[in-house]
């Protein structure tokens, strides 16, 4: 079978990831993409790529937890403690890897499709969804690109044996530039053109396809990065045309209907809100796709000794369902946690305290007998069966974590993150990348920056009111222009943690090394941290096959 993986590299007989490959061959694919069902394959291929980066713990302890918010200890946990370097990159190869072979795979399809047209194999109207899909993968794969290692290179023609080797020694781009270059194709392609149809994206039922929504998202957050605050209204206004217009405080109780904090947890799947989920799948039996970011989310499950056994499981697999003191059935008695994921004491104790009135902190609450605690951001307690004293689990009740006795301890990561029923480190949740709480409050920061105070009140307090918070005015915050936005900034954190957003949020705001050295308590991690962390490196040997090309500069240091 034909490899169509590619990475920038010096040499024309090697394209992408240390693999002596060769780009497919054009004859075939033109060949071949003469239908659209035949096109769609092509497409499906280029999905495959972002999977294998979001997949990753890396990437998840990259972009949440080296940050002020959450922290892991241990010293292979080199993502989460800013242990990388050139020569150690770490998730770096993954991203890097993967990210260009989705660069790749959409410019070769966008092309194909467009010889298939020029051919008469299939109607221009016809390609028009095909292209546009494929323009809002490649934007999501930049967008990823940029976000992970700040300038990289830029391309949008097809690998072909006349073009790879200029294309191989392409050195880093402005990030802007090719965040410009992303904005501008997603406004034809989807703002203006409309080939793709204005609904909710998961809307009707799951395709696993990109759809409008998802590009209007990734180009008003590149417009973010760029600080291009009109556009990103643009953006945003056919976002809500989409999913709601709730900027008037008479619409924020509909929105905490329509969109429920309960839908928010990751076991929650293709929920209404959401713009973009990573879908992970467990099936006892066939294929297994699955991911572990539950695993370090979850409080710790106790390990029982060689006699304390399943007799179900005829006497080799350990049975316990006891999670750090309490009983808890829907966890299942098969997950493997061991070193876990933990907030910060800023996290806990000044965004969200236990006896806060933010239904986010995730105290237990009987609204729901699944999710049960709202989003279920931090867990304190849970309703279970006391692990030492009811083993046969007849007296359900609250209880309070053996670690966290009282609401001045330590929580846990609540049950946003965990799976029921997981199997070892079998995470079968979609992980929420993009949600329609995330635009209000970009809308919200835009909105500041264009001197809008007022506005931008109004949609900051949608996500509060649904959090049962009360609204801010501006002059309740000092009138303020930085009072404002420091509330912008804590809201999408208590929001939006955990999501693949926080280190990106406070690179941005050119902020991320002071508050992670504040208040990130990894002790590995304050061992290495440093500002040029901010981007993590070009793996080593990606450097050298550019010949010079690219650089690591920052790293030098």
């Amino acid at each position: 079978m034909r490899r169509i993986v590619f990475m920038l590299c010096l040499t024309v007989a090697s394209v992408c990831g240390c693999l002596k490959e060769t780009p497919k061959s054009s004859t075939t694919a033109q060949q071949y993409y003469r239908s659209v069902a035949q096109i769609r394959t092509g497409l499906n291929g280029c999905y495959q790529p972002l999977r294998s980066i979001y997949a990753t713990r890396g990437f998840w302890f990259m972009t949440e937890v080296d940050t002020d918010l959450l922290y892991i200890n241990g010293s292979t946990m080199y993502d989460a403690n800013c242990d990388v370097s050139p020569a150690k990159p770490s998730v770096a190869s993954t991203v890097w890897v993967n990210g260009f072979k989705g660069v790749m795979n959409t410019n070769e399809i966008i092309a194909d499709i467009n010889y298939s047209v020029e051919k008469g194999y299939v109607t221009e109207d016809e390609a028009q969804a095909c292209i546009a899909e494929a323009v809002v993968l490649r934007a999501m794969y930049y967008y990823v690109l940029t976000c992970t290692f700040g300038d990289v290179p830029f391309y949008t023609e097809k690998v072909t044996e006349q073009n790879r080797a200029s294309i191989a020694c392409l050195p880093r781009m402005k990030a802007d530039q090719t965040r410009e270059f992303c904005i501008n194709d997603i406004r034809t392609w989807i703002l203006e053109g409309r080939y793709l149809p204005f609904v909710r994206t998961y809307e009707g039922g799951n395709n696993g396809h990109v759809g409008a929504a998802v590009g209007l998202m990734v180009a008003a957050k590149m417009a973010m990065w760029n600080e291009e605050w009109n556009d990103v209204i643009t953006f945003v206004e056919a976002l809500e045309d989409i999913y709601g217009d709730y900027s008037d405080a008479s619409r924020y109780e509909q929105f905490a209907i329509d969109y429920p904090l309960t839908d928010v947890p990751f076991s929650v799947k293709f929920a209404r809100e959401s713009i973009f989920e990573m879908e992970n799948k467990f099936e006892d039996y066939g294929t297994q796709v699955t991911s572990i970011i539950a695993a370090y989310a979850a409080p710790v499950r106790k390990s029982l000794s060689s006699d304390e056994v399943d007799p179900e499981e005829g006497g080799t697999t350990l049975y316990v369902e006891n999670y750090d003191g309490i009983l808890i059935p829907e966890l299942g008695p098969y997950s493997r946690i061991t070193s876990t994921v933990r907030p910060t004491s800023y996290f806990y104790k000044q965004l969200l305290p236990y006896y806060t009135e933010d239904l986010r902190n995730g105290e237990y609450s009987n609204n729901s007998s699944v999710a049960r605690a709202s989003s279920g951001t931090l867990a304190w307690r849970w309703k279970g069966y006391d692990a030492a004293k009811d083993t046969e689990k007849t007296n359900e009740k609250v209880m309070w974590f053996a670690s966290s006795s009282n609401a001045t301890s330590r929580p846990w990561l609540g049950s946003k993150f965990w799976c029921w029923g997981m199997r070892d480190q079998l995470d079968d949740n979609n992980y929420k990348i993009f949600r329609f709480s995330d635009v209000l409050l970009m809308k919200s920061e835009a909105l500041l920056n264009l001197n809008k105070y007022t506005d931008a009140c109004n949609y900051l307090n949608v996500t509060r009111t649904r959090a049962a918070l009360e609204p801010v005015t501006y002059s309740g915050v000092g009138s303020s222009p930085v009072s404002l936005m420091d509330e912008i900034r804590k809201e999408r954190a208590k929001e939006l943690v955990g999501e693949f957003q926080r280190k990106f949020d406070l690179v941005r705001w050119n902020i991320w090394y002071d508050r992670t050295v504040m208040y990130n308590e990894s002790t590995s991690l304050q061992s290495n941290i440093r500002e040029y962390h901010r981007y993590w490196p070009i793996p080593a040997d990606q450097v050298s096959y550019s010949g010079g090309a690219l650089d690591n500069n920052e790293y030098k240091q």
